[in-house]
């Protein structure tokens, strides 16, 4: 067999390499880029295929045909194959039709060339005096288009491979290899390529050359997924996410970082990159062994200081978050782990427990009640209270109200709604109603009150668990208003979000109190504001859950305006009336026909609760 025939045979077998990969990518298309590498492959083929037959020919005529054939695979090449660079490093990204027709119009134009042989010798003249003297069939010279041709593939072609090798070192240390086998691979075939077209060679080692950079592609990039992780991960996290991310691999190695994960564990961003997240947190350890493959788990871990590089060895409580990443084909190709410091929460939680248990003792009882039995003995109010759970009351309600004494000798009242029913939302209501006990002990003003129990919610609360609560502050005053023969009462009220009370003056207007502010247990900064208000004997306040202004009948809400209707009409008789006896009758009156007037007017309700104060 002579050395020609034996070349082509190698090239046949190359070329059928080539099919091979090529029916290995057509099996994963769905993968951004595979068609446009499947026709590189395809390319590549005819290459090696034509140059075959090529080599095996004996006049110039069959040759120039083969060379053709061999050109179509040349020409394709470059341009598919920066298509391909484009779509995989892009994630998915498509040239537009209009670029896809300019990078059509060179192959097009060189193809039209080779296939009229009268102007084929402008691009690969075969002449008697170019066969060359190692070979028995015809080799071809160097037209006038050829180097015109040869600059804009190689353009092509160093752009595509640019792009790809730019994109593999921008990942993680121990991803670099295959960066390096690109780059390689690269300088190798286009090296291999311009010996030949300089006539170093009269064999054109280039389709031999491309196997080891298309098994790099094929294989590292669609079986192991080199470019996936990062750009899937960049379309969850955000770069200034004030959470720690940490883009881990299969392998729990970090490939990606924040730079919060970087402040939050005290290690540059550089040093993050390539090592184990057990190595850069042994606290994460347990939490990533016991994550199961396409679930996201939650834990709480704890750390110290020192092992953070900061200073001491106080401990950091973290919550971990961890998410796995999967391919297009649902397998795990790496997990995203995100951190918070909860430190802070932590400790206020200690401390609010702490206060807690040493006013209540309260902190793991879930069955205390959730209003008191009986209102306690104000001096200068009298006070009534009424509650009703929605439906047929078989589940616990998320309404409560409460009645004490505050630091100084001065009282106070709060009424709450807390969202949902049943024992979660009764475990919230217990901590709420205890935790303002607690805080009005200690002497705080109602907006601290508030505030504080915003914090003590966002700690102990289901995320979807939020409250809204009136809180008022009852301070006698020491001197007696015109035309009054006894002094009244300040109320300094403030709303967490809650409707606002209503107020029944001596002349028979009604006013609303109070701004309705934030609704708590939702985000950490509230906005309150207290509001005072002087009551003279005779007066009355109503607050209210929200369920009874929303109580619907037909569509209708019963509404703010008819529950102002229901207070200004009740108990008219009594107006004017002063001492505890009246304002006893006055506020068990009004308390009553509120629940009354709201049940016989709603077909659809939530829970309901009202606290009456009246003036005495």
């Amino acid at each position: 067999m002579s050395a020609n025939v034996g070349i082509a045979a190698a090239l046949l077998i190359g070329g059928a390499g080539y099919l091979a990969m090529a029916g290995y990518v057509w099996r994963r298309r769905q993968v951004p880029g595979a068609y446009s590498l499947l026709a590189t492959l395809i390319a590549i083929f005819i290459w090696a295929t034509g140059y075959a037959i090529e080599m095996t020919t004996r006049t110039e005529t069959a040759a120039a045909v083969w060379s053709t054939v061999k050109y179509l695979g040349i020409v394709t090449l470059p341009p598919a194959l920066l298509v391909f660079a484009v779509e995989y490093t892009s994630r998915g990204r498509r040239f537009t039709p209009r670029t896809i027709a300019l990078l059509s119009i060179e192959p097009l134009l060189v193809m039209g060339i080779l296939v009229v042989p009268a102007l084929h010798p402008l691009m690969l003249p075969y002449l008697a005096k170019t066969k060359n003297a190692h070979t028995d069939w015809p080799w071809p010279d160097d037209g006038p288009l050829f180097l015109p041709h040869v600059v804009y593939s190689y353009t092509v072609l160093l752009s595509a491979l640019g792009l790809i090798t730019w994109r593999l070192v921008r990942l993680a240390r121990p991803y670099r290899r295959p960066a390096i086998v690109v780059i390689v691979a690269s300088l190798s075939t286009l090296g291999g390529n311009a010996v030949y077209n300089l006539k170093y060679t009269y064999i054109d080692p280039t389709p031999f050359l491309f196997v080891g950079l298309m098994i790099v592609l094929v294989w590292g990039f669609f079986r192991m997924g080199l470019l996936d992780l990062v750009p899937i991960a960049r379309g969850a996290v955000m770069e200034q996410m004030s959470d720690a991310v940490l883009v881990l691999d299969a392998y729990n190695r970090v490939i990606d970082s924040n730079p919060a994960a970087a402040g939050l564990l005290g290690l540059p961003r550089k040093q993050l990159i390539g090592r184990y997240a057990e190595a850069v947190l042994p606290a994460v350890a347990s939490a990533l062994q016991d994550h199961r493959r396409g679930e996201s788990t939650q834990h709480e871990v704890s750390t110290s200081a020192d092992r953070l590089g900061r200073s001491g060895a106080a401990p950091i409580h973290l919550a971990v978050h961890l998410n796995s990443l999967t391919d297009r084909n649902g397998r795990e190709a790496g997990r995203l782990l995100v951190l918070r410091d909860v430190t802070q929460r932590t400790e206020t939680e200690r401390r609010l427990r702490e206060l807690l248990d040493a006013e209540t003792h309260l902190a793991a009882v879930l069955t205390t009640s959730l209003r008191p039995a009986s209102l306690p003995n104000v001096p200068r109010v009298s006070l009534a209270a009424r509650s009703l759970p929605a439906g047929k009351g078989s589940q616990v309600s998320g309404d409560f109200y409460d009645v004490h004494q505050a630091l100084g000798g001065d009282w106070a009242f709060v009424l709450g709604d807390v969202s949902g029913k049943g024992v979660h939302a009764a475990v919230v209501t217990s901590m709420a109603r205890y935790t303002v006990r607690t805080l009005s002990a200690q002497g705080w003003s109602p907006k601290q009150v508030i505030e504080q129990l915003n914090q003590a919610l966002l700690v102990d609360a289901e995320p979807e668990r939020f409250c809204t609560v009136v809180y008022c502050r009852i301070c006698d005053l020491d001197e007696i208003a015109p035309g009054q023969d006894r002094p009244g009462v300040r109320l300094t009220v403030a709303l967490g979000g809650h409707p606002a009370p209503l107020v029944r003056r001596n002349d028979g207007r009604i006013e609303a109190i109070g701004r309705s502010g934030t609704a708590l247990g939702i985000v950490s900064l509230v906005d309150i504001e207290e509001v005072s208000v002087e009551l003279a004997p005779g007066e009355v306040l109503i607050a209210y859950t929200d369920g009874v202004t929303e109580a619907r009948r037909e569509g209708v809400e019963f509404g703010e305006e008819r529950l102002a209707w229901t207070l200004a009409s009740t108990a008219t008789g009594l107006r004017g009336h002063t001492g505890h006896a009246a304002a006893s009758l006055v506020a068990d009156a009004v308390a009553d026909r509120v629940m009354d007037v709201v049940t016989e007017f709603a077909e659809h309700r939530d829970d309901i609760a009202v606290l009456v104060l009246a003036v005495a």
